[in-house]
């Protein structure tokens, strides 16, 4: 016998359906079986024990299908083949693409990819539910169009779902077929026969589930299944709801009891459909178990068309919110609003919210700050499980290599006895010098003189620990050569060596005596996840040998596609899920958030291998292997209704106008459909921008938050509602120690206060004794911003610097190799411009080995071999050859084509007697602070005024006009205006030590940077011809130097030599007229201009001196045009330096 009961959603279906259960218990059925849906069998239970008031159930038992199927094979024997569920389907399924990507069309090198292996798994699995077998797809193949996109995916499929079905036959039985075996042991079973079956809460019944049905309608003693539909339908099952206003809605019931009714006429049993007794019916009004009109009448016309307009009055609440936060924050504010005025428990109160994926972070975290107990109905993912991590990460590491990623992957899971504080140390020496690979299994060497040997020997036994521990695992796991092996290596790898059960088990009692309840029932499922994945892959391939690497894909695959259901760790609190997923009992209160357009109801879905006109091509042609995206719809339309169906009390419907990115969003259909409903609810704005304080005042920790913002803003100049003090004084009496931030966040000022005198010398100097000492770049770094000088000469704190060859290195290496050749063409006694010279009879090509053989040799002593540490580093070496060698032969040409006395190469200036140059004298108070340093180049002109001849001091070069060059590998450029304001100074103060030098009377003729760097050279229109010459041009052109020259022509002439229109070592042209312009402003200066800036430069460093030794640290970074001197700045997270902050502002040059 099969009865058919339904009913809408103003019925109490729950009530009928355990009326019924207890009036069959009472008559004293053996057995009563109630199925419903797998996500419902904890809320039916809840719902049983209200409905029945009972302690425990006895003859009743709430089972899905699966359990039941497991229960019937239990009693009556199964299979004797091994079960294969959805995990171990998708392990297959990674071995089967990998091993047929060459034979597939549509897609073919998808075999990688986990999201497309997890829509073939979802696939097979519904086609499996349809009843659609490998060799149904091959006669649908035969009448598809030849050469369509249909046709290659049907192949492809088939070719996969075949081999698939080929690779389980005889031995194995997957979990959708193991419903199969189970209808057919049916009829065998005494527990179905002797039971009454209750059927709820599906929506939906696939062919599979129709099947279990129809044994149950031939075997049990009566089968009773409780639908959702509108009572007129009538005891056919076909008829029309009244006008037909919402007919549609319940398409999908009427499917339902057709095929049920077809099933019972077949086999003979008599079917019955009833409406539901009107003495269900919800009563309405406003007394306990009794139903708001509103929500009432909602029900009645959420879907109806046309419908009636109504009242909502103050049992529905409309909301546009700014954005997810603020939406979030206005449903929680509400929901604690309930909880006190009203009296509801969190139980009461359901959230739905479709859009989980991207908003469930920001719902847990805003219901957390208002002290709500939210409970996220969702599946976890365990692949980022520290445990699942370890596992993963300990296959990495012998697959590939012992890499750094894997090695520190394995370490920052908890799961070895290397500590927090060993792994950090371990790590940034592991950074600092790229360990990787087989340097693990050697001693540490690098960094004697930088680490110490006591961290090298501390470093070096957290190394040894390691290997012994991972070495243990490696030789037993490469030893063996089959799945079984390899994973009996690693199970007996978990279990004696890493003690992983003990592990998970100390993991569990601290995260529950930390509250942290979900993470400890994830933690406690675990271990059995890990044995199941182990257990099926040596079942499923455990006899195939395989490589370290594709086992290790194929133990990652299952691990993926493992997804962890939690139980709510408390009755009370408040369930947060989807309209699809989640199944609620009665409640008082529904909050909807997200009820965006796309989001409620949910757009069409593209996460399948087939899309949505395919699966309808193949649905009109009356073929069925999977859902269709209408038929989702329809589920979703009815979930809707049903979940919108729920509250008594009171509903809350919410969306964002914004998404995370600041784009607009729109209400959906359903939002202005309640709105039109209920003309009188307005939409009402997110508690944010209601201005109504009150409204923000619910929980303690959120009160603060808006407590301390509006304190802020009244600070800022805005009048300060009452409200706010008296929250405050609040806040004085119950919970004193919440303010102490507040206070000190409301008074915070980024600014800092000058260090005392006596720790300057202390902080800046070695030797505290001495005068204050600075180098060129120190000071710069001063001027640009005196916070980030203090750290970094103050503070002095440990860069990490990577053992590889970036920027800084690059131009570290540069200079060493121009300071080699330089020393190796100056001899002593002869001019460098003199024909004898070797700066004169160099060739390119001597030029190039010269610079080859100093990149070799700076390559084994730099940095201990850095050059020297695999194929990268000897390629970016072969690189630097080549840039190194076109910048030197560019420093020859432009020193062959001038006219110098002589050059002063890697030149020091300082206080002591050995040096070069004198050290620049700067007199602040009673004290002098020195600037000290070297100088790239120096070049003394050999013009030809006054006294300037070679030979008449016995300090070569003693007199003469100089030009200071800078080398720079990255791109620098000169500005008058930026060497004034402090931004540039390193070659105003190289020039000042040379002028300043007591033995020499010097002039200034020019400052440059000259730039070593490969150009970017244009040839889109260059012919073949010219190709080379341009190519040649264009790189003497990139080494032209930058800064300012003397506006003399014999100074001119002496650094760039004749020349006719652009000069291609100054940046100055000449005219027609035959006089010199600078090719931008100010790149030529009259020798007046010339000490009106040296004047200026002194003056600022000046200042400089007398703020850098009177302690100021300000935050205060200069801005020059876009960049600033944060730009670089590694300390950006110590000073905070915000522009909301108050204070915070650059000192803008220009």
């Amino acid at each position: 016998m099969l009865h058919i009961y339904y009913g809408r959603e103003n019925l109490d279906k729950d009530r009928f359906l355990f009326d019924g259960i207890e009036t069959d218990l009472k008559q004293g059925r053996k057995k009563v079986l109630l199925l419903v849906p797998d996500q419902f069998t904890l809320q039916a239970e809840r719902n049983a024990f209200a409905y029945l008031g009972v302690d425990g159930l006895m003859d009743l038992e709430i089972l899905s299908p699966s359990r039941l199927g497991f229960k019937v094979l239990s009693e009556v024997g199964g299979s004797a083949k091994i079960p294969v569920d959805k995990y171990g389907r998708h392990m297959l399924l990674t071995k089967i693409l990998t091993e047929e990507n060459e034979r597939l069309q549509a897609f073919r090198g998808m075999n990688q990819k986990t999201s497309f292996i997890e829509m073939t798994n979802n696939l097979i699995s519904e086609m499996k539910q349809f009843n659609a077998s490998p060799s149904d797809l091959l006669k649908i193949l035969s009448d598809t169009e030849e050469g369509s996109i249909l046709r290659r995916k049907l192949r492809d499929i088939h070719i996969i779902y075949e081999k698939y079905e080929e690779l389980i036959a005889d031995k194995y039985l997957d979990t959708e077929d193991y419903l199969n075996l189970f209808i057919s042991k049916i009829q065998s079973s005494n527990l179905v026969k002797e039971a009454v079956f209750w059927i709820s809460g599906f929506d939906y019944l696939t062919p599979k589930l129709l099947n279990i049905i129809e044994q149950l309608m031939l075997t049990s003693s009566e089968v009773n299944a409780v639908l959702t539909a509108d009572c007129s339908l009538g005891p056919a099952g076909c008829g029309q709801p009244p006008e037909g206003r919402d007919s549609d809605l319940f398409d999908l019931t009427r499917g339902i009891m057709g095929r049920l009714r077809d099933l019972a006429e077949t086999a003979g049993i008599s079917y019955e459909e009833q409406a539901i007794n009107e003495r269900y019916q919800i009563p309405l009004g406003d007394q306990k178990g009794e139903k708001l009109v509103p929500l009432a009448h909602l029900e009645q016309e959420l879907y109806a068309q046309p419908y009636h307009q109504s009242t909502g009055g103050a049992a529905v609440t409309l909301c546009q919110a700014a954005n997810f936060y603020a939406e979030a924050e206005t449903a929680a504010a509400k929901i604690q609003h309930l909880i006190r005025e009203e009296g509801f428990r969190y139980r009461d109160i359901l959230v739905i919210c479709n859009d989980m994926e991207t908003r469930a972070s920001v719902i847990k975290r805003v219901f957390a700050d208002y002290g709500i107990a939210a409970f996220l109905d969702k599946k976890r993912d365990i692949l980022h499980h520290p445990s699942i991590e370890f596992i993963t990460s300990l296959v990495d590491i012998t697959a590939n290599g012992w890499l750094y990623e894997d090695v520190f992957r394995m370490l920052k899971t908890n799961f070895t006895d290397v500590s927090p504080e060993e792994c950090e140390e371990l790590e940034n020496y592991a950074i600092k010098y790229r360990i990787k690979g087989n340097r693990w299994k050697t001693e540490f060497t690098y960094g004697m003189k930088t680490e110490g040997e006591e961290v090298l020997a501390r470093l070096n036994e957290t190394r040894e620990r390691i290997c012994t521990f991972i070495s243990s695992f490696e030789v037993e796991f490469r030893q063996k050569q089959t799945v079984r092996d390899r994973t009996l290596a690693i199970y007996e790898f978990l279990t004696k060596t890493a003690r992983m059960p003990e592990k998970i088990e100390s993991l569990i009692d601290d995260l529950t005596e930390a509250n942290q309840f979900e993470y400890a029932e994830e933690a406690s499922q675990i271990w059995n996840v890990i044995i199941q994945i182990l257990d099926q892959l040596v079942e499923l391939i455990g006899e195939e040998s395989m490589g370290a690497e594709e086992y290790g894909l194929i133990l990652k695959s299952g691990f993926g596609a493992i997804e962890i259901g939690l139980l709510p760790p408390t009755i009370d609190q408040i369930m947060v899920g989807t309209m699809q997923r989640t199944r609620a009992g009665n409640i008082k209160a529904l909050i909807v958030l997200g009820a965006n357009d796309g989001l409620l109801p949910a757009a069409a879905g593209s996460e399948s291998l087939l899309n949505e006109d395919e699966k309808t091509a193949l649905y009109k042609r009356g073929i069925e292997i999977c859902k269709i995206d209408d038929l989702r719809a329809k589920e979703e339309k009815l979930a809707i209704y049903k979940t919108f169906g729920r509250p008594s009390r009171y509903l809350w419907v919410g969306y964002s106008a914004s998404d995370l990115e600041g784009k607009e969003s729109k209400p959906s259909i359903l939002f202005d459909k309640i709105r039109r409903i209920f003309p009188d609810v307005k939409i009402i704005k997110d508690i944010l921008n209601q201005e109504d304080p009150m409204l923000l005042m619910e929980a303690p920790e959120s009160t603060l938050r808006h407590m301390t913002a509006s304190f802020r803003e009244a600070m800022e100049g805005k009048e300060l509602r009452d409200e706010w003090r008296e929250a405050y004084q609040w806040y004085e009496t119950k919970d004193e120690r919440l303010l102490r931030p507040v206070r000190e966040g409301l008074l915070f000022t980024n600014h800092q206060n000058k260090i005392q005198k006596e720790l300057i010398r202390r902080l800046y100097n070695r030797d505290s004794s001495l005068p204050l000492s600075l180098s060129p770049s120190r000071l710069e770094r001063f001027s640009r911003c005196p916070f980030s000088h203090f750290i970094n000469y103050g503070l002095h704190p440990d860069e990490r610097r990577i053992f590889e060859i970036a920027g800084r290195e690059i131009g570290d290496v540069y200079h060493q190799c121009f300071m080699m050749l330089s020393q190796t063409l100056s001899v002593p006694g002869i001019e460098v411009t003199d024909p004898a010279s070797p700066w004169m009879k160099v060739t390119k090509e001597t030029c190039q080995e010269m610079v080859d053989g100093f990149v070799d040799e700076a390559a084994q002593s730099y940095r201990e071999g850095v050059l020297t540490q695999g194929e990268e580093e000897r390629y970016r070496s072969m690189r630097m050859k080549r840039v190194c060698g076109d910048a030197a032969w560019a420093l020859v040409e432009h020193i062959q084509t001038g006219k110098i006395r002589q050059v002063f190469f890697e030149s020091e200036f300082g206080r002591a007697v050995e040096k070069q140059f004198s050290a620049i004298e700067v007199k602040v108070g009673q004290e002098t602070v020195y600037i000290e340093g070297k100088i790239d180049r120096v070049d003394v002109l050999a013009g030809n005024r006054e006294t300037d001849r070679a030979g008449e001091t016995g300090n070569a070069g003693a007199n003469g006009y100089v030009k200071i060059i800078d080398y720079k590998s990255g791109k620098e450029r000169f500005d008058t205006e930026e060497a004034r304001a402090g931004w540039r100074l390193q070659l105003m103060l190289y020039l000042k030590a040379v002028l300043g030098t007591k033995a020499a009377s010097h002039k200034p003729a020019g400052v440059f940077y000259f730039e070593i760097a490969e150009p970017m050279i244009d040839v889109t229109d260059a012919v073949d011809d010219d190709y080379n010459e341009k190519v040649k041009a264009e790189r003497r052109k990139s080494f032209k130097l930058d800064g300012v020259v003397l506006d003399d022509r014999n100074i001119i002439e002496s650094i760039a030599g004749e020349f006719s229109g652009y000069s291609e070592i100054l940046p100055i042209k000449k005219t027609k007229e035959g006089t010199y312009a600078g090719t931008t402003d100010r790149k030529l200066l009259k020798e007046e201009e010339f000490e009106e800036l040296l004047t200026a430069v002194n003056h600022k460093v000046e200042e400089l001196c007398s703020n850098l030794s009177s302690g100021s640290i300000d935050i205060r970074p200069k801005k020059v045009k876009d960049e600033t001197a944060c730009r670089f700045c590694l300390y950006k997270s110590i000073c905070c330096f915000d522009l909301s902050f108050d204070g915070c502002t650059y000192e803008v040059i220009r």
